[in-house]
């Protein structure tokens, strides 16, 4: 009787398993995954405004032996060796105010025109603070920017044809020292004595000097207006702590106004990776005009930033989504998305730091990361690329030599030119 039972129970255990077997599984499923998205390819229909970082190159091309190595290096992660393995086309430059540093920016002014570029973001502009407007401007970033100027009479001619330049100034020049609890309406004044006569400024007014002497560029035919209005990069301006923000940038906004007769157009960029209301006592209750960010392919360093390999593209994306409709929202302030073909602290670093991914450069990858672009422009179309020549971070577009390691020519400027422009 016991084994006629056992057997039954068998025979109904194995009816009762085939029939749930048949059934449809309801549990988690990777297409249920709100991340498991394909990034379209978005059509242009009409060209959009492109913009793109130029840095004045610093150590790795210049005087660095051992970065100058670690970029053109073979790539081998048994080794460590995790650089670009590249040489850039202009070989070792600078782009000083010299025959040698305008011939150099000649050629990076044609590459621009290659991709199709509007214009370009100049290395940041920083005040000397020895000095009275209209002398207050550091000298080498002048000269650096005047080789993009229309009136630069002491170097040969740089051709910009359409293409022109914006200026980028670094407000955390003037952030030193400032916190929650020490604005920069209360931080220490400055003395000035020009030909034995004493004059004291407060940060305030040596800020609003400099804003004031950055403004006589937008005479310029070359300098880039955006529907009419100059544009002003602001770098740094996370460190601008203000009691009344939304006052200082109108004070801004008036000197440039008096001395211009023009509106300025400010874009703020945002450390990357952070979300916009972090930054409501800052330029977004200041009502910059536009925020965009830093280089999002600098995704931070330990689990964090490996987990952001992994679906890179569309964690920008839904990153952008979300700072763009915040900003819209709460501040009718526009979101104009930055683009990155790569990044690495591999070069620039005494110590290369292994717990921060690198993202080195993949033509699908960056034209997906266009398409991101694409999908998030503001009201007033604008893309920024980071960069033009950042070989620091190994962010840049500009050529390399095509034969040479992982060469990749003109590849980064095709690219730009076929995503954002009609072809």
């Amino acid at each position: 009787m016991m084994k006629r039972y056992i057997k039954m129970s068998l025979v109904g255990l194995m009816a009762i398993t085939t029939a749930t077997s048949c059934k449809k599984d309801t549990g988690p499923s990777i297409e249920d995954y709100p991340l498991n998205y394909e990034i379209p390819k978005v059509p242009v229909t009409a060209n959009i405004p492109v913009g793109a970082y130029l840095y004045e190159p610093s150590n790795p091309l210049v005087t660095d032996a051992v970065k100058w190595t670690r970029i053109t290096e073979s790539y081998n992660v048994s080794n460590g060796k995790i650089g670009p393995y590249v040489k850039p086309e202009l070989d070792r430059y600078d782009l000083k105010a010299t025959e040698a540093g305008a011939k150099n920016m000649a050629r990076i002014v044609e590459w621009a025109k290659m991709a199709k570029i509007d214009f370009l973001i100049s290395p940041a502009l920083k005040e000397i603070n020895n000095t009275l407007f209209p002398n207050n401007l550091n000298r080498d970033d002048s000269l650096t920017v005047n080789m993009l100027a229309e009136h630069n009479f002491l170097l040969p001619s740089v051709n910009m044809g359409d293409l022109k330049y914006a200026i980028s100034v670094d407000v955390n020049n003037f952030g030193g020292g400032l916190s929650n609890n020490l604005l920069i309406e209360n931080a220490p004044t400055t003395t000035y004595t020009i030909n034995g006569i004493p004059t004291v400024l407060t940060r305030v007014e040596r800020l609003l000097s400099y804003m004031k002497r950055v403004s006589l560029y937008f005479k310029d035919e070359t300098y880039y207006h955006f529907q009419g209005r100059p544009v002003l990069v602001f770098l740094g301006a996370d460190r601008l702590y203000s009691a009344d923000s939304k006052k200082l940038y109108d004070d801004i906004r008036n000197v440039i106004k008096e001395q211009t007769g023009k509106d300025v157009y400010i874009i703020a960029r945002q450390p990357q990776w952070t979300p916009s209301a972090r930054f409501e006592y800052f330029f977004m209750r200041g009502k910059a005009d536009a925020i965009s960010m830093d280089n999002m392919c600098n995704v931070g360093s330990g689990v964090t930033g490996w987990d952001r390999t992994y679906l890179l593209n569309r964690l920008i994306n839904e990153n952008y989504k979300l700072n763009k409709e915040y900003t819209s929202k709460n501040f009718g302030i526009d979101f104009i998305p930055s683009v990155s073909p790569s990044f690495t602290t591999y070069i620039n670093n005494t110590s290369p730091d292994y717990t921060i991914p690198s993202v080195r450069k993949n033509e699908n990858d960056f034209r997906e990361r266009c398409n991101v672009a694409k999908m998030n422009l503001g009201s007033n179309r604008m893309v920024l690329i980071e960069s033009m020549n950042n070989w620091n971070w190994d962010s840049q577009i500009e050529p390399t030599v095509a034969d040479y390691g992982q060469g990749y020519g003109t590849k980064y400027l095709d690219i730009v030119r076929e995503e954002f422009k009609v072809q």
